[in-house]
């Protein structure tokens, strides 16, 4: 059994997203595209600004995935045009749920990256999130059958967002608060 195909208890998933330090993992050079999740944003969820930590996202992937077809939540793919200049043509945009009304979580994130890889015919994706929210954004991943690259590019590189609208988002305290209940929740839906 491989490191990656180890069933990971609760407990290593949860100190890798208080630490922030990760499991790196996979070669850059077999990814198909680069798979963005955003991490908090500021103003109305019905018209967001992407807020420092989607910037900083953004920045990961120009400096090392600009060659990448990607994926990316609608925050990401925002802070990643206006930090080029250009609007991008390879950008496929996650912007809300396939459901009507139904809050856009990682979960729904990965399940309509891994449609869009499978029409296309893509299996490996390099997954780019905040690093406390990495564990979590990988695993959901790798569940659904995305093959993962996780590369150390976001750590140091991202910060939390102090006027992000989503209160779990803006500090580490705030996310340690938050990040349990909401892996316990994707434990029993069976999505990690």
């Amino acid at each position: 059994m491989s490191e990656l195909d180890r069933i990971v208890p609760p407990g290593v998933l949860i100190e890798e997203a208080f630490s922030g330090d990760f499991m790196v993992h996979g070669d850059v050079a077999t990814a198909n595209c680069i798979i963005g999740f955003s991490f908090g944003y500021r103003g109305k969820a019905d018209n967001p600004e992407p807020g420092l930590s989607n910037e900083d996202l953004a920045q990961v992937a120009i400096r090392h995935y600009a060659k990448l077809p990607k994926i990316f939540q609608g925050e990401i793919a925002t802070a990643y045009e206006a930090a080029r200049g250009v609007e991008s043509k390879d950008i496929f945009r996650i912007t809300k749920h396939r459901v009507a009304g139904k809050y856009l979580d990682t979960r729904e994130v990965a399940v309509q990256a891994k449609e869009h890889m499978d029409k296309k015919g893509w299996k490996t994706g390099v997954i780019l999130a905040h690093p406390n929210h990495m564990p979590r954004a990988d695993a959901v991943c790798r569940e659904l059958g995305i093959e993962t690259v996780v590369t150390a590019d976001v750590k140091g590189a991202v910060e939390f967002d102090p006027q992000s609208t989503q209160k779990w988002t803006r500090n580490l305290t705030a996310w340690r608060e938050y990040e349990p209940e909401a892996m316990e929740l994707y434990r029993l839906e069976g999505w990690l």
